[in-house]
């Protein structure tokens, strides 16, 4: 949907800036989520409100939009992309956001818990899985701290709850160019007379559940998963892939390293090799040279439907400590290569 910042903000084009402060700050107050909890198009007319301030409430920022404005350009709200984007890359108000403010503003960039301090977006919960696991895919059992509604104050943050002086209510301050969180309530726009000793204000403490946790077959190392939890809901997981004694990862391949004897480069031999999924034979050939690689199709990771392969690097490993009767036959077999 297309729409004007100005008529968002109720003002038109002639307005000051202290006139679109007093105005944003009146409708962000209105629009509050703390003000009208469980209302999804109050919190989303929040996010309006704030958004659209973003820009107007900086003179610079506030002139290129005008520039764009009257220059015809179509602004679309939440769309990317387009025609007619005009000076800011994108036709979507978060494309401009991005484009202004280096991909970390807009109105929807932090939550609020409760009526206690508000929080940027949590990292996400790291969980070790097994290097087998990870390529094959199977389940992990994982012990996660998951943030939950505090006990003592029941989410609320503690008692007394007034409105923040600093930004009144409105949970962001202007910082010459910049728009941000309000640092002295924490961008929920309230603070308390009473904070809370448990959760000290942010409504949510953590608490420990045990989960199994599906691991899709060819996961890596740093792969992010969404996990339902009972208590919380959606939680984000940071897979650790733990380093394995006999493989190694390298995309789609699996890679490993065996050694051989001397005699058994020279004459041949057969080998049993671990994979991921069971031993299998290999034929070491006659000559082999120490560096070689030998190829197991279709023992790697999985892959939309078919599989990468394993790469076997042989090393030939002579004797340290050679005995007396070891020396004499290299012996004769050096005086063979002499003839």
């Amino acid at each position: 949907m297309s729409k004007d910042l100005y008529s968002v903000l109720g003002m038109d084009e002639n307005a000051s800036q202290d006139e679109l402060k007093k105005a944003y700050r009146k409708l962000a107050k209105k629009y509050h989520p703390d003000a009208n909890p469980g209302d999804s198009k109050a919190e989303e007319r929040f996010k309006e409100v704030s958004e659209a301030y973003d820009i107007l409430g900086s003179k610079e920022k506030r002139a290129q939009y005008d520039q764009m404005r009257k220059g015809g350009g179509g602004f679309s709200w939440g769309e990317t992309g387009g025609e007619g984007a005009g000076p800011f890359g994108g036709g979507g108000l978060a494309d401009i956001l991005r484009s202004m403010f280096g991909g970390g503003m807009g109105g929807g960039g932090f939550e609020t818990s409760g009526f206690g301090r508000g929080r940027t977006s949590r990292p996400a919960v790291a969980v070790d899985v097994p290097f087998r696991t990870a390529a094959l895919g199977g389940f992990v059992r994982a012990s996660l701290q998951v943030p939950s509604t505090c006990p003592v104050c029941m989410g609320a943050g503690g008692s007394g709850r007034q409105t923040c002086p600093e930004c009144d209510g409105t949970g962001r301050i202007q910082q010459g160019q910049m728009v941000m969180p309000c640092p002295a309530c924490g961008g929920s726009g309230q603070k308390f007379s009473n904070v809370c000793t448990s959760c000290r204000g942010t409504g949510e403490t953590l608490s420990v559940e045990t989960v199994d946790l599906n691991v899709p077959a060819g996961s890596d190392d740093g792969t992010v998963l969404r996990l339902a939890t009972p208590s919380r809901g959606t939680v984000m997981v940071k897979l650790r892939v733990k380093p394995d004694s006999f493989f190694r990862r390298e995309g789609r391949n699996i890679h490993c390293t065996v050694a051989i004897s001397a005699p058994q480069a020279v004459l041949g031999s057969k080998l049993k090799i671990r994979t991921l999924d069971g031993k299998v034979m290999l034929r070491i050939h006659p000559g082999t040279q120490p560096g070689t690689i030998l190829r197991i199709p279709g023992k790697g990771v999985p892959y939309r439907g078919t599989k990468g392969d394993q790469l076997v690097h042989v090393e030939v490993k002579l004797p340290e400590s050679p005995s007396q009767e070891e020396k004499a036959l290299w012996e004769q077999l050096s005086g063979l290569k002499r003839k």
